[in-house]
């Protein structure tokens, strides 16, 4: 049989833990022995194995062959590196050695095994640790050994001095296991096969840890893990069934149960998404392979058909790799391991190579017969030969009572000790249909992780230095000269018109604050109305093009030359742009204003439009669109903006929102003197606005402005595009997006009222106790109280020109939980009109977006965006004066009348979009 390791968990398919496996015990009843110790319960018993639990929760097996010479003593912990946590990587395996080092009581337990002729040893795996020692049941052998296990549980030095000289011992191991290239590269395997479950880590640790770990840590794991309730005492071969039983129940049943509770351990391994691989280059005079892929616990009932395959693939000289890749001269040697446990772990191909041989056509021979073992048929007489290889070594080990005993362990680790018999049964029921069903299931590219050993002469390894402490590197340091303070700005909207100072100058609406900031820094924002519905339509997709091209080269200055000019005088530019307009946003020193702004005129007025910049800018576009293709909240998205077209508006029509389809074509058909035609044709400063805001002198702006936009007229006249306001009603859509684990829900209505109108303010207030916040009913209700979203919310946007206003609403979420989700957001809609909003929530609501407002005031970049769209609408901050006090009047009643007069729930659009269909 294979490792059998412990599994914490219960999946579908597996033999739950401390539930009988499929074996045929005797029954209890019949079976149960009379006058059993005190503190003694009988259990159960299979095959001549009887299990006993103590009253501390200790499990006792026992196993007697009077025809053995000896008796195995073997303790099984329930702890292995599996159950380590951050800086404890080796921490079970370097507990296993210091146990050896004794006990107040009973003294250096290396040297007393010795002693007694015993053969003896301690070993940690994944899930589990055991010591065993196998001696002649002569004198008081069996009663020695009992009490030195009983006292090693709970009674162990584990002193720092110890820890001291073991550590070394431990060292010397880790740098052995490091000299074994299988075995190293096997590591790095593991570490790459699993993201996240500690099968990815070695059992015997990453150095440092072993090295650094602090005795106390390692006392605590001792603590905890060492415990009655955490063992399985296994005694088998030549000794007296009631004698050993009491002797058990004498040394163990004093020790109290634990007060503590075992960790859990719940961490389990993602579905890998694709294949993995790692390179390993060390000294040496082989090459080797491996292909590892993930496979369930031992307790899954796909495991037997696997321990099948494992043989056909590995056996020599009957398995599949052996005649691939030996009999055909590709390798030297070749196999196959389980590495399974009682969580999810690995079934691993290995092929071993002369350093001379071809390693690329031995990786394809290795990969093809692996992953082609499902597409080629086993026979029923393969099958049958390799079970009942199987069958015979499981048959010779149960003739052999002291390695029955250990063997036990696995089984024990991975739930039940009568899995070692149970999947004996299982194995024998496999036909020949279920291996090949689980060589398709498993052995797949995508469930692969690769592990190549090249040999090389010198192995190019880096080092990574230890780092000095932050005080020796501080140890000179003076530092440099502050920056320049900022000055705190009086926000309220009266305050702030009186600072501001607003001109036309040459037909260019700007509007200035000078102010001091910290580091001198200015804040500078231009935007530029042009075109009409007409070159809109005409112009397709060029004009998106437009923002990004004016920054890839200009008359003078490659893009990196103009980055490279950029960066020298601690200066940010973006420009982004559509068929509409172009918005600039600088943010630069005082003392370096005049050359950005010498370097925006460059941008605006003097791009070359590179030929190169734009097939790059036009591949980039196309990739992005293209993925845009399997994301939820792009298909939604796009689905939503179809649904609010005008009815009848066609492919090439101004207000037409395109498939992503027609996009792509649109995108591909757009050439770099499409985009320079649209340039030089309408683009112009005909209608500009321009705002400062930080560390400047107003003159320097009167006399930029001229040099920057002076002249720059366009060749079409200027016409503000105006969207008809559609309002399509109650459709409810869903769109399978495959493989996403995340799925979309986003709404939208529209409605007619702008952001002047007296029902504005209570709109807004509504909607801010609504869905805006993270204090908001949909929050509280789809987040903290439901748990079925990580985002949500609701929000309104009103136009300042236009009466007409936008509900949108969205949420994230696991699709398994489309139905739930939705009926809470139905109901949180609905409640509005029946209960309204309560004074409390109200008068947060108020105090909140006032707040929110005054900080965003006190942020350059957001002051600058404010002024900039107070030019473009003729507006002051005596509008937001008056925003101010329409908010404070806002009373429940008035916030619930705006909603329920603009917001229907039964008018709402709602996409969503995810992996709905399994």
């Amino acid at each position: 049989m294979p490792p059998l390791r412990d599994d914490p968990g219960t999946r579908s398919g597996e033999v739950q833990p401390g539930k009988p496996p499929k074996v045929q015990p005797t029954p209890i009843a019949a079976a149960q022995p009379a006058g059993l110790p005190a503190g003694v319960t009988f259990v159960t018993q299979a095959e001549g194995i009887k299990e006993y639990r103590l009253s501390n929760g200790l499990r006792v097996l026992l196993f007697p062959d009077p025809s053995a010479g000896n008796f195995t003593l073997n303790v099984t912990y329930l702890v292995g590196s599996v159950h380590e946590n951050y800086g404890e990587t080796g921490m079970a395996h370097l507990l296993e050695h210091l146990v050896f080092k004794g006990t107040p009581t009973s003294g250096n337990i290396m040297e007393a095994l010795g002693q007694r002729g015993a053969t003896f040893n301690g070993t940690t795996n994944l899930d589990r640790t055991n010591y065993f020692e196998t001696l002649t049941n002569t004198g008081d052998n069996l009663a020695w050994a009992i009490r030195m296990e009983a006292d090693r549980m709970v009674n162990s030095r584990i002193s720092g001095d110890d820890l001291k000289t073991e550590m070394t011992v431990v060292r010397n191991e880790f740098e052995a296991g490091e000299n074994n290239l299988i075995g190293l590269t096997l590591k790095e395997l593991q570490s790459v096969a699993f993201d996240w479950h500690n099968y990815g880590n070695s059992t015997i640790g990453n150095r440092s840890d072993v090295e650094n770990v602090p005795v106390d840590r390692l006392q605590a794991f001792y603590r905890t893990y060492y415990q009655p309730d955490n063992a399985v005492v296994t005694l088998a071969g030549n000794f007296d069934e009631a004698e050993a039983l009491g002797l058990l129940a004498r040394e163990f049943g004093p020790i109290p149960a634990p007060s503590r509770t075992l960790p859990p351990q719940y961490t389990r391994e993602p579905a890998q998404n694709g294949e993995r691989s790692v390179t390993v280059r060390r000294v040496g005079d082989l090459q080797a392979l491996m292909a590892a892929y993930h496979v369930p616990s031992v307790r899954h009932a796909d495991t037997p058909a696997l321990l099948v395959l494992n043989e056909l693939l590995g056996n020599e000289p009957s398995g599949r790799l052996y005649a691939n890749l030996v009999q055909t001269g590709q390798a030297s040697a070749t196999g196959t391991l389980p590495l399974q446990g009682g969580e999810p772990g690995l079934l691993l191909g290995l092929a071993v190579l002369d350093k001379d041989d071809d390693m690329d056509r031995a990786q394809a021979t290795l990969l093809s017969t692996l992953e082609q073992a499902g597409d080629k048929a086993f026979s029923e007489e393969e099958v049958s030969r390799a079970k009942q290889r199987l069958a015979t070594q499981h048959a010779q080990l149960m003739t052999q009572p002291g390695q029955v005993g250990i063997a036990l362990s696995e089984a024990i680790a991975a739930g039940d000790w009568r899995l070692l018999l149970e999947r004996r049964d299982a194995v024998a029921r496999v036909t020949a249909a279920d291996v090949q069903r689980v060589a398709r299931t498993y052995l797949k590219p995508s469930n692969r992780t690769l592990a190549r050993f090249i040999p090389t002469a010198q192995p190019d390894r880096v080092e990574i230095a230890q780092a000095p402490s932050a005080q020796e590197v501080l140890r000179d340091f003076v530092g440099g000269k502050a920056l320049s303070a900022g000055e705190q700005l009086d926000v309220a909207p009266a305050a702030l018109e009186q600072r501001v100072i607003r001109e036309d100058i040459g037909g260019v609406k700007v509007a200035m604050l000078p102010k001091e900031t910290r580091g001198d820094r200015v804040q500078l924002q231009l935007a530029l109305d042009y075109g009409n519905p007409e070159t809109v339509r005409e112009a397709g997709a060029a004009p998106d093009f437009l923002g990004d091209m004016l920054t890839r080269g200009s008359t003078g200055l490659t893009r990196q030359q103009l980055h490279d000019r950029l960066e020298a005088i601690n200066t940010n530019l973006s420009v982004s742009g559509s068929g509409e307009g172009l918005s600039v946003s600088l943010d630069t020193e005082r003392q370096h204003l005049p050359e950005a702004l010498e370097l925006l005129r460059s941008v605006l007025r003097g791009s070359t439009f590179p030929e190169s910049e734009f097939a790059e800018l036009k591949t980039l576009t196309l990739t992005a669109l293209e993925a845009d293709r399997s994301e939820p909240e792009s298909v939604a998205g796009r689905e939503l903006d179809r649904i609010f077209m005008p009815e009848g508006t066609r492919h090439g029509d101004l207000f037409y929102s395109p498939t992503l389809d027609e996009q792509l074509e649109d995108v591909r058909a757009v050439t770099v003197q499409d985009v320079r035609d649209y340039y030089t044709q309408v683009v112009g400063a005909g209608h500009a606005q321009l705002s400062v805001v930080g560390d400047f002198d107003p003159q320097t702006i009167r006399a930029a402005v001229p040099q920057l936009l002076g002249g720059w007229t366009s060749g079409v006249k200027y016409e503000r595009i105006v969207r008809p306001l559609t309002r399509p009603a109650g459709v409810s859509r869903s769109i399978n997006v495959p493989d996403k684990a995340n799925a979309v829900y986003v709404a939208a209505q529209n409605f007619a009222l702008r952001d002047d109108h007296p029902d504005a303010a209570a709109l807004e207030v509504a909607m801010r106790v609504f869905g805006a916040g993270t204090d908001s009913r949909l929050w509280n209700r789809v987040r903290q109280q439901d748990g079925l979203s990580y985002g949500v919310g609701a929000q309104t946007s009103l136009s300042s020109r236009d009466e007409q206003g936008t509900l949108s609403a969205y949420a994230i979420y696991n699709p398994g939980v489309r139905e739930k989700l939705s009926a809470a957001l139905q109901e949180e809609f609905r409640r509005v009109a029946q209960s309204g909003f309560t004074e409390t929530e109200v008068n947060n609501a108020k105090a909140s977006l006032l707040a929110e407002t005054r900080a965003a005031y006190s942020k350059d970049a957001v002051l600058a965006a404010v002024l900039l769209n107070q030019a473009d609408l003729d507006r002051t901050f005596a509008f937001q004066q008056q925003w101010e006090q329409r908010l404070a009047a806002v009373t429940p009643e008035q916030a619930k009348a705006a909603f329920v007069k603009y917001i229907n729930p039964d008018d709402l659009v709602v996409i969503q979009a995810g992996s709905f269909e399994k």
